[in-house]
């Protein structure tokens, strides 16, 4: 009886060392994803890459190691969306390094994730013009014209959900203004939304001709399951519908980027951190 416990402690101590391993190369050894968009309303075509959840992880001194791997990818443009920040952390100091570098190598456009304003709300940041002095540009509830080889896209970045419960018709949302009009937009021209909580905006998104809408929030759940995927995600909670890859909305594609670290100390397994390319064709 002796021996048979320890075995089975030996191999419960094997299991927990090569979780130990797989989850240390998961939070650290950036994946590349790929996807493919179909643009049916003109013939754009386009390869950007995606990061978000950076949560001031560092690749290599000021994140030169991220930005070498994003370069190799020649993109036409980089999106970020959001929490390239941590929550009551007022230093923007490694968010600023690695946006610097990113616009160096292409046009880059950030929407806020909800770390961002949690620290604007805290500190007073003003990432507007945080963000907006490092070459790249924060879409604060707007959108911009991008155009390569004559054809053009809307990128637009939302910083919030455009419709809580507790809005009413006569507040100033500058959200639901610009999802509103972007939604307008997506009628006539290829879209492209940058907002950082899928969540909130799946069910709203199908009701829309948006073409794609590009998340991150949720660290791809944290530890992926075979068979089942992500286990949990803020907001979603436990075995979240949103999170990670490719989610068709009605028409509308959503894809959720599992973002580059994390803010609370679980590990990821299953589940490496990842930047997203995206070719639009």
């Amino acid at each position: 009886m002796k021996k048979f416990f320890i075995i089975i402690g030996a191999i419960i101590l094997v299991l927990f060392v090569t979780l130990v391993i797989w989850g240390v190369y998961c939070d650290n050894t950036i994946a590349i994803t790929n996807y493919s968009v179909n643009n049916t309303k003109n013939d754009a075509k386009l390869k950007f890459v995606v990061i978000t959840d950076l949560h001031n992880k560092e690749y290599g001194e000021k994140n030169a190691d991220l930005a070498g791997l994003v370069k190799e990818q020649n993109p036409d443009f980089i999106a970020v969306c959001g929490d390239m920040v941590n929550r009551g952390d007022p230093d923007t100091t490694k968010m600023k390094d690695v946006l610097k570098k990113l616009a160096d190598i292409a046009p880059t456009y950030c929407c806020l994730g909800n770390h961002e304003r949690d620290n604007a709300a805290e500190f007073g940041t003003d990432f507007k013009s945080e963000i907006d002095s490092t070459g790249a540009v924060l879409l604060d509830d707007e959108y911009i014209k991008f155009t390569k080889n004559g054809k053009s896209v809307l990128i637009g970045g939302m910083s919030d959900y455009p419709y809580y419960e507790f809005y009413t018709p006569e507040d100033d949302v500058p959200s639901r203004t610009l999802w509103e009009e972007f939604a307008e937009k997506a009628k006539d021209n290829f879209t492209i939304l940058l907002h950082h909580q899928p969540e909130y905006i799946a069910e709203d998104a199908k009701k829309t001709d948006i073409d794609l809408i590009v998340c991150g929030h949720t660290h791809g759940g944290q530890i992926q399951l075979p068979f089942i995927g992500g286990v949990i995600a803020p907001n979603q909670g436990l075995f979240p519908k949103y999170d990670k890859g490719e989610f068709d909305l009605d028409g509308t594609k959503m894809i959720v980027c599992a973002g580059l670290s994390n803010h609370v100390f679980i590990p990821r397994i299953n589940n490496q951190v990842e930047i997203g390319v995206i070719n639009i064709s």
